[in-house]
């Protein structure tokens, strides 16, 4: 009975935490520079998330100055346009340091004649932006590849749904089946992040997040079968599910990668890296989940946990599926 009381605590927790609707929490900011019509004088800009997007000052290159600023609301995100008047022009190391608090996100300028888009990642001062780089240079593989490799690892972390999907498989099967199924799910969304990123596969995001989130609910329903007696474990079949359903996560990786700046003599090395980050956090997860496990079963907690998990998360990937339907009907 006290089993049960635990199991239905932790699911009145689970539903009452305050951000189920909000799945991939991966904060993602753009960044452009442009010529102003004046010598030495350029147009910033930012778009970023709106539930960072105060107002708050930037910080300029030595020997610029802000002469003006915009801002307006859309589509959830507050987009910023700030007019700037500098001494001199932008040289190599010059930044601006803007304050939101953002994941990654991407910085495009041309005012050199050359297209750069360059990838960023935010820290907790925000991101420096380096305007100072204005000319396509080819970067070394040594800085391309912890650049991604970080980005790939907070993803798949601030993945909730992702997380979530991978819960599922660490709670549907153990040891060796749990490892081949894991390796499924990394062949499936690997295989399809790479089509989605070189545009060779092309589908709309809403209808995918959509799936991902009925994903989520179909893996947790499996797992309560298999666990309750009702349904046998089939690995063969579930792995098949699986890798199919790793499609469908791998194109939600290829937009979070796609909103990060990638030169395109970079494309190659940034997936590459980018996925083995996402993979790196995906086994790390995979192994705390499964100690907490272990750890549980030594005080006969493993089941109660198990179920209470399961129901939560199947419940949130329903809320999930339904919110993401309405939220593309409605647009």
């Amino acid at each position: 009975m006290w089993r049960n009381r635990i199991a239905a605590l932790l699911i009145a927790l689970t539903a009452l935490l305050p951000c189920p609707a909000m799945a991939d929490i991966f904060l993602s900011a753009d960044f452009a520079l442009t010529a102003g019509e004046d010598p030495d004088s350029y147009e910033f800009t930012a778009a970023v998330p709106e539930t960072v997007g105060q107002p708050a000052p930037i910080i300029l290159p030595d020997g610029c100055r802000q002469t003006g600023m915009t801002r307006q609301s859309g589509g959830g995100r507050a987009h910023y346009a700030f007019e700037l008047a500098c001494d001199r022009p932008f040289a190599a190391g010059d930044l601006i340091q803007t304050p939101w608090k953002v994941d990654g996100g991407r910085f495009v300028t041309n005012i050199m004649g050359a297209q750069v888009d360059r990838s960023l990642t935010g820290d907790a001062q925000g991101v420096s932006v380096p305007v100072g780089e204005t000319a396509a240079t080819a970067r070394p593989i040594g800085v391309i590849a912890p650049e991604f490799l970080a980005q790939g690892v907070w993803h798949i972390w601030l993945g909730w749904d992702h997380l979530a999907f991978v819960l599922c498989l660490t709670l549907l099967a153990r040891g060796r089946d749990l490892l081949w199924l894991v390796s499924a799910f990394t062949a499936g969304h690997s295989l399809s992040l790479a089509l989605a990123f070189f545009d060779l596969v092309r589908v709309p995001v809403p209808p995918v997040e959509a799936a991902i989130a009925l994903s989520i609910a179909f893996m947790a329903r499996e797992a309560l079968l298999v666990g309750r007696g009702e349904q046998l474990f089939a690995f063969r079949r579930q792995a098949v599910v699986v890798a199919l359903f790793g499609l469908l996560h791998g194109l939600g990786f290829a937009t979070a990668l796609g909103e990060l700046g990638v030169q395109a003599d970079e494309r190659l090395s940034a997936l590459i890296f980018f996925n083995i980050g996402v993979e790196a956090g995906q086994l790390i997860f995979v192994g705390a989940i499964v100690a907490l496990l272990a750890g549980l079963r030594a005080v006969s907690l493993a089941a109660p946990v198990r179920v209470a998990a399961l129901y939560a998360v199947g419940a949130i990937g329903c809320f999930w599926m339904v919110d993401r339907v309405v939220g593309f009907a409605a647009a």
